[in-house]
């Protein structure tokens, strides 16, 4: 049988100030430990820009991923009202301009200081869902409250959970069941039987192939998905399929 395809959504570069289970620095270390996982493609962030300033570890990401093709960069972004960044439209112009595919947000005093809500950062979330460019929230920096209003208020948006598990089965079902727009990333679906449920109560629609690296190995996602209970064209569509088509990749 042939390989899957793997196209990775949750990938970072960069320096962190704790130890994490890989040393990824750079490109190359990624495309290394990519390559020995099985992994073709991912988006990737830089550390920088999601612990410090958005804007320099964004800057340093397209630098360090320049000239390594399967590296697709995602930018951590901010809302505009403190001149970090330009106006929502300005910045989607950037965002295409540099070929970004999706754009991260960190909110919450505890990360970057802002407020998800309209009157923060409705301006952004709205220009983001009139292009297409899919929104990542990681599940430790936002509320569930705060991921169902953004999801109602900008019906338009892609959303990506990243870092869910099954103790987050009880919020995301039903917002799952509500939203079409919402996706999960799968690197932390450890418990067995936690794929086949959410595969046979949404189908694999809503699932996409993430490995979380450096904090986890590539392999460990790859060798859930490889021995999931469900059908093959269901792992093709988790492993690259469902991320081509929410990034409008002809062919997908």
């Amino acid at each position: 049988m042939d390989r899957l395809e793997y196209f990775d959504c949750n990938c970072s570069v960069g320096r962190v100030g704790r130890p994490l289970l890989l040393d990824i620095p750079d490109a190359a270390g990624l495309k290394g430990e990519m390559a020995a996982a099985g992994v073709g493609r991912a988006l990737v962030y830089h550390t920088v820009a999601r612990y410090g300033d958005p804007v320099l570890g964004n800057a340093l990401l397209m630098k360090e991923i320049a000239g390594h093709p399967g590296l697709d960069p995602v930018w951590v972004i901010l809302p505009p009202q403190t001149g970090e960044m330009p106006a929502p439209d300005k910045l989607v112009e950037d965002l295409r301009r540099g070929g970004v595919k999706a754009a991260r947000m960190y909110p919450g005093r505890s990360r970057h200081g802002f407020s998800l809500a309209d009157w923060c950062a409705g301006g952004v979330l709205e220009a983001l869902g009139a292009a297409g460019i899919p929104l990542m929230l990681e599940t430790e920096s936002v509320t569930w409250d705060e991921v169902f209003a953004v999801l109602d208020r900008h019906r338009g948006l892609p959303v990506i959970m990243t870092e869910c598990s099954y103790r987050h089965d009880r919020f995301l079902y039903p917002l799952l069941g509500r939203f079409e727009t919402l996706h999960v990333e799968m690197s932390r679906f450890l418990g067995a039987g936690v794929i086949e449920d959410l595969v046979g109560r949404f189908g694999s629609r809503p699932l996409l192939f993430g490995t979380n690296m450096p904090v986890y190995t590539g392999t460990a996602a790859v060798s859930m998905l490889t021995y999931a209970d469900i059908d093959r064209r269901d792992k093709e569509a988790i492993a690259g399929g469902n991320l081509r088509r929410l990034l409008g990749e002809a062919g997908s």
